[in-house]
């Protein structure tokens, strides 16, 4: 069965990536460069608004933390914006907002590729270079401009070096720094400003979105970093505006890239998340009438809530974020990029030479009339009349060009899809029909569950709050397999107290109640008073907690009864809980008083005279648990091999590998989250006992049958419950990379980033999984060398069948629902996370290094 096995795990892998990949394409883009269209002689001669640009862009700076009384400190801003010099604007940025996709957005206008997303964090990828595609950076280096850049190393990654005479990239991602990657942006302005020789500026500051991934939308950081941002804007604009001479001829932008939700991460469609700020700011502002809106009103706002109480993010005039590209290329006289689907922002048209309005408007109409492939006809203007424009009628129409643009943005490989899919349910029917077959040898009726969560998960993926809400139908499962084992081992008692049976599942019901209260999941709920919240107001109990979970984990029965065992385990949990320490404090986080002192000494004994303050030890420690951890792993099993001999069994060797790879798992996770493995450990201490419950009431052969469906389906229902307990979500915005560098300095490494932020959100999901070795995978077990293979394939068999059904569902969801309003903020994303859960947690973890370690026991 194992041979049938492995070939359907990889028709089904290569199914999910072959329909990926039809789902997925890159997007087509128009190549070539733009050139002006309508009266070029007129464009190219009429003398530009504005001759110089600083950019500023703020990474995660929400619409609120420019405009909102509550929430912003952009003090020196809104004094502008109440002079007339600035002009605001709630900026919509099309998800996935991350900053890969969004850049591309804001400099090419055009809608962002959802393949960017997973891009987004590889910092090595050359696939998204914009060398070859037209954008206003393009243009400004076309037309012989001196631009600059410093700051978000992203910028690089898109545009060739040497356009700019001057750059300097800093890393987007070791998100626990926002003091010192915006320290070195700033630190070039004074001889920036000196010099006043850059055409355009641009500045990418990350500090705030740290803050954000860190500590929240409300982290007590905040107000420090708007003040910090609004002092660098000020001492900006009074320096291109007043030094010297009065120059009222360089315009500043300063925006976000995208927003954040109030956890703190973006990436999804929620309006915290798709709502950026955006301020113009220039002396010549005031020459000319405000936006309606922001001539209403005082800045800073007051919040602006929907029909629920709930911020809707909106203040001042909204637009689109993509409208930036061609209103920046209308004011500095430069050809819109022809993939752009931005529609100029019509307050600004009062800027321009009133000889020239009219061709600036059919000039935007033409370049969208041929990015969308339709003749003027189609619409109500007559492009080739002579009449004058009517403004509002030809606005009006390039918006509905670009939402149908917008729509429309992505061209399907209907054959891959075809080709994927119908591998898939060719795997599904043959994974049927092993399953049946292999459970028609035991009892039929324990295929039941198994099929029935199947079945229930794979309707869920055609509605969109199901998919987002998916923690909701995780956790009924939970609490209904519970109530489910209560009832019958209540009426399968023998000898066995009805008491305790009873109690144990109260605890365990217990348990699932803390882990259910313990972060925020789903999508649409954000609630202030969950379990970590509380436990980051309560830091002396968060850290007791985080010390007794390490204590319990590293130093169970078995590691006490051998000396060198325990010295090694002793090792490695203080490696681990000292690092945890040493990066909360690196980190601003409270810790108890006299762990400062302990973890200061005890880095100072491991690492040595280098490690003069906490930053300076946080990478030598990571190291240095890292290394051990491993030697530890492959040590055991070279003394399990030479010492004990291959004729011995070494009953030990599994739960040890899985004692270290938990030390591991706690390693890559963050310290409001450590408790919850106590939880775990909780419920991973009854589970066993009420199995070995049901077996004591059966015969051998029974028995085993019962416990091979079993645990996988406990295994299976755990690994999705707590991940999303752990914050998961089918959102990209919910992915943690807070974990994802320990160890890791400036020699950025993809592959290991991509490991650790893997292992950093799926840490619940690995739990699970390994905990069922020791027992799958005992001595009494395992009676010859094929009986552990069967153990093995029987333990994968359901959960390879419940993905195929799952699978064939959300891919028909997906195709089926592939221009829905949904398609790229809830679908494609669900997609993407199956995919990894398939990827990762199956083949690699539960298939892989399962199978390693099977074969090495």
């Amino acid at each position: 069965m194992l041979k049938r096995l492995t070939l359907l795990l990889t028709l089904q892998t290569l199914a999910l990536f072959l329909f990926a990949t039809g789902f997925f394409p890159q997007k087509t883009v128009i190549k070539g460069d733009s050139q002006f269209q309508i009266n070029a002689t007129l464009q190219s001669q009429t003398r530009p608004t504005f001759n110089k640009l600083v950019l500023i862009v703020i990474d995660a700076l929400r619409s609120d933390f420019l405009f909102d009384s509550q929430k912003s400190h952009f003090h020196f801003v809104h004094s502008q914006l109440n002079k007339g010099t600035a002009w605001g604007f709630t900026a919509y940025s099309n998800p996935p907002t991350v900053t890969l996709p969004r850049l591309k957005g804001i400099t090419t206008g055009s809608t962002p590729n959802f393949l960017d997303a997973i891009l987004n964090v590889a910092e090595d990828d050359i696939s998204s270079t914009l060398e070859d595609q037209d954008s206003l950076i393009k243009q400004f280096y076309m037309q012989g401009k001196n631009l600059k850049f410093f700051g978000d190393d992203t910028w690089l990654k898109l545009f060739p070096h040497h356009w700019f005479s001057e750059f300097e990239g800093t890393n987007s991602f070791f998100v626990s720094d926002f003091e010192i990657v915006d320290k070195n942006v700033t630190r070039h302005l004074p001889e920036q400003l000196a010099a006043n020789d850059a055409d355009v500026l641009i500045l990418h500051y990350l500090g705030l979105d740290h803050i954000g991934h860190k500590d929240g939308a409300s982290s007590k950081f905040m107000k420090h970093k708007h003040l910090e941002m609004d002092e660098i804007i000020k001492m900006i604009y009074e320096s291109t505006q007043y030094s010297n001479e009065y120059d009222d001829n360089t315009l500043m932008v300063v925006m976000g890239d995208h927003g954040m939700n109030e956890v703190g991460n973006h990436g999804g469609s929620s309006a915290g998340e798709t709502s950026a700020g955006m301020v113009f700011l220039s002396e010549k502002l005031a020459k000319y009438s405000t936006p309606q809106e922001q001539m209403n009103f005082e800045v800073p706002l007051l919040p602006n809530l929907n029909e629920e109480g709930q911020n809707n993010f909106q203040y001042l005039n909204s637009i689109q974020q993509v409208d930036l590209v061609p209103t920046l290329a209308t004011l500095f006289g430069l050809p819109i990029p022809k993939n752009s689907v931005g529609v100029i922002i019509p307050e600004f048209l009062q800027m321009l030479d009133p000889q020239i309005i009219s061709t600036k408007i059919k000039e935007n109409y033409n370049q969208l009339l041929q990015l969308s492939k339709k003749s003027a006809n189609e619409y109500e203007y007559n492009f080739d009349s002579d009449l004058d424009v009517n403004q509002e009628i030809l606005q009006n129409e390039m918006k509905n060009i670009q939402n149908e643009l917008t729509k429309t943005a992505t061209n399907y490989n209907y054959n891959l899809l075809i080709i994927g899919y119908s591998i898939l349910v060719i795997s599904t029917l043959f994974t049927s029909l092993l399953i049946w077959k292999d459970y028609s040898k035991k009892n039929i009726f324990q295929l039941i569950p198994i099929t029935v969560i199947s079945i229930m998960l794979g309707v869920s993926t055609f509605s969109s709050s199901f998919v987002e809400e998916e923690h909701q139908i995780w956790w009924w499962i939970t609490t209904g397999f519970i109530t489910v084992s209560l009832v019958s081992t209540l009426t399968l008692q023998n000898g066995f107290s009805p008491l305790k049976t009873i109690l144990y599942h109260l605890i365990i019901f217990g348990c699932a109640r803390i882990l259910r209260g313990w972060s925020n999941s789903g999508q649409k709920y954000i609630y202030d008073h969950v379990l970590s919240n509380v436990l980051k107001s309560h830091t002396n109990i968060q850290w007791y907690l985080n010390l007794l979970t390490i204590l319990i984990i590293g130093f169970q029965k078995d590691s006490t009864s051998n000396f060198f065992k325990f010295t090694i385990t002793f090792f490695l949990s203080v490696l681990c809980f000292i690092y945890k320490v040493n990066w909360a404090i690196v980190n601003n986080e409270n810790v108890p008083d006299w762990f400062y002192a302990s973890t200061y000494e005890a880095c100072s004994i491991l690492i040595g005279p280098t490690a003069t303050t906490f930053q300076d030890s946080l990478i030598p420690m990571a190291n240095l648990f890292l290394k051990a951890i491993v030697t530890t792993i492959i040590g055991r099993i070279i003394y399990s091999k030479i010492f004990i001999g291959k004729n011995n069994k070494d009953s030990l060797l599994i739960p040890d590998i899985v004692k270290y790879i938990k030390l591991l798992l706690i390693f890559e996770t963050s310290s409001t989250k450590i408790s919850q493995f106590l939880i775990f450990e909780i419920i991973n201490h009854i589970w066993p006992k009420l199995l070995n419950l049901v077996k004591d009431t059966s015969d051998n052969d029974i028995a085993n049958s019962i416990e091979l469906s079993l645990i996988p389906l406990i295994s299976l229902i755990l690994q999705n419950f707590t991940f999303f307990q752990f914050g998961g979500t089918n959102s990209i915005a919910t992915i943690d990379i807070s974990n994802a560098y320990h160890g890791i300095s400036e020699n950025y490494n993809i592959y290991q980033v991509g490991l650790f932020m893997t292992i950093s959100n799926f840490a619940p999901s690995i739990y699970w999984t390994i905990i069922t070795w020791p027992t799958l995978y005992n001595s009494t077990s395992i009676t010859n060398k094929n009986s552990k293979w069967i153990i093995f394939a029987s333990n994968k068999l359901p959960i390879l069948f419940f993905n195929c059904i799952v699978g064939c569902c959300l891919l028909a969801s997906c195709y089926i629902l592939r221009y829905h309003l949904f398609i790229w903020s809830v679908f494609s994303p669900k997609l993407c996370y199956f995919l990894g859960w398939n990827l990762f947690m199956n083949s690699i973890v539960g298939y892989i290094v399962e199978g390693l370690i099977v074969a090495l026991a």
